[in-house]
């Protein structure tokens, strides 16, 4: 699913009015059935309901909520923020016909968001650039206070939605219903915290395509279950793909387990991890399934010589993860920087395999491997030199300049992690919990990547759909095992449940 930013929202907006003759009422009439059909389905006729308006074109999305649950039998009242003298032409119309239909309007909002079931926020939607005002503010304020559960309409009042900043405070909703597509700024943090769970409804604007800007989506589970790769009844090992693992050393076994684990989950054909003969040891007694092949090492850290035990599985279909457990020693620079300048598959580099990158990265620019990186933000940060302030304050903007100058897949990680890739082309992973904030769980991601490659997806979708599954296993994790308790291992049990839900 596309994502616009605000401008672009409101060139889609224009273009369905000028280009195909669908007026702004009619756009607002859409953007009110939305949330009238989602109430309607999910409450009863005894709910109380109060929409708090603004005198903008959100206020004027309440006021036909109201109108819309008012006609269905709901007990609706309004409350007014602002001069409507001074409120948008559309907004001021569904205002004069909620007056003339007798509809309440509260003129205490203490009194009126304490009494209701649901209150619906609509001071100020997308369109806020600047802190709030005292009394606006203050509104939010009370929202907050008192209510007992919020609807956002398009994006919580005081968020600005496409940087995901709270100017000042913010209405933190239990819902927000987006139009369209998902504001940029709503995927982020700390907009997150604000938005509870985010809905997306159509209001009749055509397909946007966004000119001179990044391609920017997210998915949903329909477009990761088209992504899936396919099984056949008629095949065998061969044709789902060989996964080879340069990962883990002496002291960090575990992470070798968990790459072949995660990418024998995600439905690959071989799994084979080359690593010190103590690591080794530790796969065979973890993964019954597991391919091994014993390295040279150097004070139980792999070498550049480990390559060669790789040459006689790579075929047409086997992919490379390297990184994971691997340790930071020259050797294993050495063989980090052997792999990007002798692999032509793809290579899949994770954790320390980042780290030893180091002053080797122009040689990512012609390496013939199809790259993709998988750095959380610290390791990001040593990559491309910016504070993981400045990272954190454009994900998007750091992922595309690198990817676009390194001829690479980067997928930044972090609690709403981006995937990048040469050319332009974005996706924002929506999925995930902090039940998955542990060691081991990037080790978990790179396998199910290098599983999801070898079948044959494109290093971008395989790092987006990756990334999706990884998050929705944790999410499930999380519901059976709790938030505290979900180990990374764990998360090797629910990808396959994952993948066979989205089937």
């Amino acid at each position: 699913m596309i994502v616009l930013t605000n401008s672009q929202m409101k060139e889609a907006e224009q273009k369905a009015m000028t280009d195909f003759g669908i007026s702004s009422l009619i756009l607002m009439e859409n953007a009110a059935l939305n949330v009238i059909n989602y109430i309607e389905e999910n409450f009863n006729k005894k709910t109380k309901i109060v929409a708090v308006c603004g005198k903008g074109n959100n206020g004027g999305d309440s006021f036909a909520i109201a109108r819309g649950l008012f006609s269905r039998g709901f007990q609706v009242s309004v409350f007014v923020c602002g001069d409507m003298e001074r409120a948008t032409p559309d907004c001021k119309a569904n205002y004069e016909t909620v007056k003339k239909l007798g509809i309440p309007i509260a003129d205490n909002l203490k009194e009126a968001v304490s009494k209701a079931n649901i209150t619906i926020d609509a001071v100020i939607g997308t369109g806020l650039t600047k802190t709030l005002r005292a009394d606006t503010a203050e509104i939010v304020s009370c929202i907050n206070a008192y209510s007992n559960y919020i609807i956002a309409v398009d994006c919580p009042t005081g968020i600005n939605s496409d940087s995901g900043e709270v100017l000042g405070s913010a209405v933190k909703a239990d819902l927000t219903y987006t139009f369209h597509s998902p504001k940029k700024g709503l995927l982020f943090y700390p907009a997150r915290e604000y938005v509870g769970e985010l809905k997306v409804g159509s209001i009749g604007t055509p397909v946007f395509e966004a000119e001179n800007a990044p391609y920017i989506n997210t998915l949903t589970d329909e477009e990761a279950a088209e992504m899936l790769p396919k099984r056949l009844s008629s095949s065998n090992k061969g044709t789902y793909g060989r996964v080879i693992a340069f990962s883990g050393c002496d002291e960090m076994t575990g992470a070798a387990v968990l790459n072949l684990k995660a990418a024998y989950k995600s439905g690959a054909g071989l799994a084979c991890g080359i690593s010190t003969e103590k690591c080794v040891d530790v796969i065979h007694t973890s993964l019954t399934e597991a391919v091994t092949k014993i390295a040279p090492n150097e004070k139980g850290f792999l070498t550049p010589e480990a390559l060669k035990k790789a040459k006689p599985l790579l075929t047409e279909k086997a992919v490379i993860t390297a990184g994971s457990g691997l340790g930071i020693t020259p050797s294993t620079k050495a063989l980090i920087k052997a792999l990007v300048n002798t692999m032509e598959t793809t290579l899949i580099i994770d954790a320390d395999g980042i780290n030893c990158l180091g002053d080797m990265k122009e040689e990512l620019k012609n390496s013939k491997a199809n790259v993709i990186l998988t750095p959380h933000i610290k390791e990001m940060s040593r990559l491309c030199g910016k504070t993981t302030e400045e990272i954190k304050a454009d994900p998007i903007g750091t992922a595309i300049l690198f990817a676009e100058e390194y001829g690479v897949t980067v997928m930044l990680k972090d609690a709403v992690t981006v995937i990048a890739s040469p050319g332009g082309k974005v996706t924002v992973n929506t999925t995930g919990t902090a039940a998955m904030s542990k060691g081991g769980t990037g080790d978990v991601l790179a396998g199910l990547t290098a599983g999801l490659s070898a079948q044959g997806l494109s290093p971008h979708n395989a790092a987006a759909l990756a990334a999706y599954i990884n998050g929705k296993a944790g999410e499930l994790g999380e519901k059976e095992k709790g938030s505290y308790g979900l180990r990374a291992s764990d998360l090797c049990e629910y990808i396959p449940k994952i993948m066979e839900k989205l089937k």
